[in-house]
Parts: structure tokens; C-alpha cells; sequence
């Protein structure tokens, strides 16, 4: 197997990306804070309003500081952050190469590998992964690369 494709990622599919990736993250996190702001809700009793303030208020935290770290992310690395990226698959592994910079890993390099939201999601950690829009690949390109990770195993629904 041998596919190359070159992509540049958009703000919109950086964020986006990040949300695909940490999904489980966000989700617990926006999860507890709702759960805080009902308890700060409940414990709203006459003359002992603080602690139930206090957790309406770490509540909102929790639910809303996933989402505003990845928009002032976005925003700070400005609309030329991106630079294009050409990704080279092979029998051996994953190479990414762009201007400044070229690295690759093996397919035993990665410890989860699947498509989700648009997003080919090469997991090496729990918080470290390869994001590949689906959009970089054409369809018979696609294909062959999850047929080629099917038969390895490696591919997660």
C-alpha cells in the first residue's frame, strides 16, 4: 500500500477536530458542570445563598471552559497557522511531512485508529493523536487504506 495525500486544515476543522478527539473529555466536563449548577440550584435556600451561588458558578465553569479554550485557541493562531501537510501511508507506517518539518510512526505506534465526524483519528496516547480530515482522502483512496487497516486490526469502530 502506498497513498499520499496533502491537506491544509481550516480553523473551523481544527476546532472541530478537537472536539471529535476529545469528545469523551468534553463531555464528561460539560456533565459535571450541569450537575454542579442543579446542585447550586437546589441548594438556593433563604439566607444561605453562597454555596449554592458558588456552585452555579463552578458549574458554569466546567460546562463552558472546554469550548472557550478551543475558540481562543483558534483565535490566537490566526488564519495562517495552518500550514499544508502532505501524508504519506505505507506498509510500514504514517508519514507527515510540511515545510519545516518531517516525522513519522509506525501502524504499532498507534493505539487506537478510527473514522469519526469527518475525521481519520490516528491515536498515539490518550492525549496525543494525528487528525486526518476525510476530505484529504479521495474514495478509492479510503478504501484501500480501511481495508489495509481492517486487515491489521487496527481499525476501531
Amino acid at each position: 500500500m502506498h497513498i499520499t495525500a496533502t491537506y491544509t486544515l481550516t480553523a473551523n476543522e481544527a476546532l472541530r477536530g478537537a472536539r471529535t478527539f476529545k469528545r469523551i473529555w468534553y463531555q464528561v466536563s460539560v456533565g459535571a458542570g450541569l450537575g454542579l449548577m442543579l446542585l447550586g440550584a437546589f441548594n438556593l435556600a433563604p439566607g444561605q445563598r453562597v454555596p449554592g451561588l458558588f456552585l452555579i458558578l463552578n458549574g458554569l465553569l466546567f460546562a463552558g471552559l472546554p469550548e472557550v479554550v478551543l475558540r481562543l485557541a483558534r483565535r490566537r493562531r490566526g488564519a495562517d497557522a495552518y500550514t499544508p501537510v502532505e501524508v504519506v501511508f505505507d506498509d510500514e507506517g504514517l508519514t507527515l511531512r510540511t515545510d519545516a518539518s518531517e516525522g513519522g510512526l509506525p501502524w504499532t505506534g498507534f493505539a487506537k485508529i478510527q473514522r469519526q465526524s469527518g475525521f481519520w483519528i490516528f491515536r498515539t496516547g490518550p492525549s496525543q493523536a494525528v487528525l486526518l480530515p476525510e476530505r484529504a482522502l479521495d474514495a478509492a483512496a479510503s478504501a484501500e487504506l480501511e481495508a489495509f487497516l481492517r486487515a491489521r486490526k487496527l481499525l476501531r469502530p
